[in-house]
């Protein structure tokens, strides 16, 4: 019976959550089926069954669970009865001769107010109440009656929803820790974090106070960068949604390959040049708030066309929360361009455990001197933020002045 596991979908993923599982236990499932929508700290995806059977739960929604850790499993047999889990056949077991023992059986129930009453004192942990452990935590935590509650899971099971519903609590709570008492008024409207909200905001704190970085920035003439990627788009096939981020990715693959030290780590007291040139590309997720930062691998192996189609296919998947394996994790530099929100310049903060990242701003109209003569031009700001124990202003500098000279000169892009 295979198991389905919490997947790993980036670097710093360490466990897991169901937001909402889309099957139940006993469904019959075929390979492909969304079996549960699940969150990780850098977005929402789908969980897709890797085989044909019939689903068993083992965590339940709103439960995280580490890397690896088993959270369902499918059977094989689709039309037999579903799987239940190992504990299944004891309690049947023991249950047998108790039904067949009239007295027991016969015994008279305990009045309605003395039943009531032994549910809300260890009622919940009654071994007749059919219940999940989470509904039965939720259920004393809550003061819910568990014992009065209709189960709407397997066989009559009363699980988290029931529990939840009883509780009162809206879906949009589902899958969130107890609320805790914040200070509101009628001008604060308290919103929890996703996951993904909170892991970056700890990251960044992470960030900005353990890693001693500076900045260096510099302005580059795109007027060719722009004609060419026109020049492209008209004749070239697939040419025709290469990006200014794309011609960046690999402007700065190159680069990178030139100077390894910018492409490094700094850990345990040692620096780590990685071999591979993987850009990360920080982009917005497709609802709500957050951010995303899905990768294209060995970018200095690629052409302009190559990386401009990947890094569209992975940014497509990671929005639409169905990354692949790999698209989200193994970032050795990362580009995050504002440009298009009409953004000058600004400063990025860095994403451990990489040494630098490229912030990029719009491309403006400005006056240029040239040549003692003054002449309209399109130019960029960029600003590389560093890892100060990586490497230094020099090597700042130059990987900077390598990347400006490439995107200056686009056909060194696509020879």
């Amino acid at each position: 019976m295979p198991d389905v596991n919490m997947p790993k979908l980036s670097d710093t993923m360490e466990e897991g959550t169901v937001v909402e599982w889309k099957k139940k236990t006993g469904d019959a499932v075929k390979a492909g089926d969304v079996l549960a929508e699940v969150e990780s700290d850098k977005a929402t995806f789908d969980l897709e069954a890797e085989s044909d059977g019939v689903l068993s739960i083992l965590v339940e929604q709103g439960v995280p669970a580490k890397i690896g850790a088993p959270i369902a499993r499918i059977g094989a047999a689709a039309g037999a009865a579903p799987a239940r889990p190992a504990a299944a056949p004891k309690p049947a077991a023991e249950k047998k001769p108790e039904a067949a023992a009239p007295p027991q059986a016969e015994a008279p129930p305990p009045a309605p107010a003395a039943e009531k009453a032994a549910g809300r004192n260890g009622g919940p942990n009654r071994p007749d109440v059919k219940a999940s452990p989470l509904a039965k935590r939720l259920a004393a935590e809550m003061g819910v009656d568990i014992a009065s509650l209709e189960g709407s899971g397997p066989e009559g099971r009363i699980v988290k929803e029931d529990v939840l519903a009883a509780g009162g609590s809206t879906r949009a709570e589902r899958g969130r820790p107890a609320p805790v008492a914040q200070p509101v008024g009628p001008d604060v409207e308290i919103v929890e974090p996703s996951r993904m909200q909170a892991t970056i905001a700890r990251r960044m704190v992470e960030a900005k106070t353990a890693v001693p970085e500076f900045q260096v920035t510099v302005e580059a003439r795109v007027d060719e960068a722009v004609s060419m990627r026109r020049q492209l788009k008209d004749s070239v096939v697939g040419a025709d949604r290469v990006t200014m981020t794309d011609m960046l990715v690999r402007a700065c693959a190159l680069a990178l390959r030139k100077f390894p030290e910018v492409n490094a780590s700094w850990a345990e007291g040692r620096f780590q040049r990685k071999r591979a040139i993987n850009i990360g590309l920080a982009v917005a997720p497709s609802q709500g708030m957050g951010l995303l930062v899905p990768v294209v691998h060995d970018a200095d192996s690629k052409d302009l066309i190559q990386i401009s189609i990947e890094s569209r296919q992975v940014i497509e998947r990671a929005r639409s929360g169905r990354p692949g394996e790999g698209d989200l994790s193994g970032a050795t530099f990362s580009i995050s361009n504002l440009g298009m929100f009409g953004v000058d310049e600004f400063v990025a903060i860095i994403n451990p455990p990489e040494a630098a990242i490229l912030a990029v701003g719009a491309i403006k109209d400005v006056p240029v001197v040239e040549d003692g003569r003054i002449v309209p031009g399109k130019v960029m700001r960029m600003t590389l933020s560093v890892d100060h124990r990586v490497f230094y202003g020099a090597t700042a500098a130059q990987f900077m002045a390598e990347v400006r000279r490439l995107i200056e000169n686009p056909v060194t892009l696509v020879v």
